[in-house]
């Protein structure tokens, strides 16, 4: 199946598109994260995916798009030292949800595959997809994308077959505009990557004020 049939497999669905920008995720220098209303009221959906413990006194709600540089930059650069002093500890869970971003199908395409690798081997697979889409997101987002998402799916154990069936997953295709509608209707998001720290809109600085947010939050939550 070619990358243009992988296109013309999503053309029945419509989404709603965001854009990939840095200042989404930024406050103006001395701006303090303010609450956004009913975001303090995340609800864990049967439909999300959850990286850490269920019992975690912490939510960091991510959304994201696996075509956005600045969220690529963000995987790499801050969520390892996250998951490894907070979420890996029991601390902190991550809740993570699509909010595509151009270029569109490739975006879609991308969170289809890592869902359905979830389904496959498990919620690990999802977070092992998605993370090895933004360290390769050069490498995919290009001419060559059937080739290389193969490749990166083929570590949860989809073959080109189960390529080809997971992006005509329609329920699948819904789940992930559900996402993008209910973040950008609901808690106002506009672009990626936006997080969500206990409720309140947090920004994206620099690894050490990322971090120091999540050891503020765990403190006061008495973890």
């Amino acid at each position: 199946m070619s990358l243009g049939l992988i296109r013309a497999a999503l053309l029945s669905a419509p989404f709603l598109i965001a854009a990939c920008s840095k200042a989404s995720s930024e406050a103006p220098a001395g701006e303090a994260a303010k609450p956004v209303a009913g975001a303090s009221k995340f609800e864990i959906l049967p439909t999300d995916m959850v990286l850490g413990k269920a019992d975690a006194p912490v939510t960091l709600v991510e959304y994201a798009s696996v075509t956005c540089p600045h969220c690529a930059a963000v995987a790499v650069q801050i969520m390892p030292g996250v998951k490894e002093k907070f979420i890996d500890t029991g601390k902190v869970k991550l809740v993570f949800r699509e909010f595509p971003t151009a270029p569109a199908n490739f975006s879609i395409i991308g969170s289809l595959l890592a869902r359905c690798a979830a389904e496959k081997a498990g919620p690990e697979a999802y977070f092992l997809v998605t993370d090895a889409l933004f360290r390769q997101q050069k490498a995919w987002v290009s001419k060559d994308a059937r080739a290389e998402l193969v490749k990166i799916v083929a570590q949860t154990g989809m073959d080109e077959a189960a390529v080809d069936a997971c992006v005509k997953r329609e329920d699948l295709q819904k789940v992930i505009n559900d996402n993008a509608t209910i973040a950008l209707e609901k808690y106002q998001v506009s672009g990626t990557p936006t997080f969500f720290l206990n409720g309140e809109k947090l920004p994206v600085k620099s690894p050490e004020d990322f971090e120091k947010a999540l050891a503020d939050a765990v403190a006061k939550a008495g973890a």
